[in-house]
């Protein structure tokens, strides 16, 4: 579980660099896609509820030290994010196309969702967001979802090195006849 974890660690912390120092150059993006929310939501379908609690907390802190949020939002949003997603690690096959977008299209409403409870809750802290039905977050919704396949894929070949189950284990594995 060490090797597991250590390895989502650095692609995560990865992935956090790239969303915080490249995507955030490109005029183009109104809102920068959540890269490191689509790793943690497939890390999470991979591993399940445990394991995506783990990369959420840890996603969370990567972006908790780099963005100017209060600290321990994101660690938290993250959190449940990745548990609630690793509810459905052992009933979702992650290849394809559906799923990748749905599950990440979840993950972003539960994102934005529980944001909004949090600025709620705490209105004097200021958290900029911006409405649920906005263009930025229809923008940032529609980037994650085009994203996520994309995504998917590519950490698919990191699977054995990430993965905690043996693939004779795996949901959908055309081997295991």
């Amino acid at each position: 579980m060490f090797k597991s974890i250590l390895i989502s660690s650095i692609i995560l912390f990865v992935t956090t660099i790239i969303e915080s120092s490249i995507f955030t150059n490109i005029p183009f993006f109104i809102v920068v896609p959540d890269v490191v929310l689509i790793c943690s939501i497939y890390f999470s379908l991979t591993n399940g509820k445990l394991f995506g609690e783990i990369s959420g907390f840890i996603s969370g802190l990567f972006l908790d030290f780099i963005t100017g949020v209060p600290f321990g939002l994101n660690t938290l949003l993250r959190t449940i994010i990745g548990y609630l997603m690793g509810l459905f690690a052992k009933s979702v096959i992650i290849s394809g196309l559906i799923m990748p977008v749905l599950s990440v299209g979840i993950g972003t409403l539960i994102k934005r969702l529980l944001l909004i409870i949090v600025s709620l809750v705490f209105p004097k802290i200021n958290l900029s967001i911006y409405g649920f039905i906005s263009s930025q977050f229809l923008f940032e919704f529609c980037a994650n979802i085009i994203l996520a396949p994309v995504i998917f894929y590519i950490l698919g070949f990191f699977k054995k090195s990430i993965s905690l189950y043996d693939e004779k284990d795996m949901i959908g594995n055309e081997n295991s006849k």
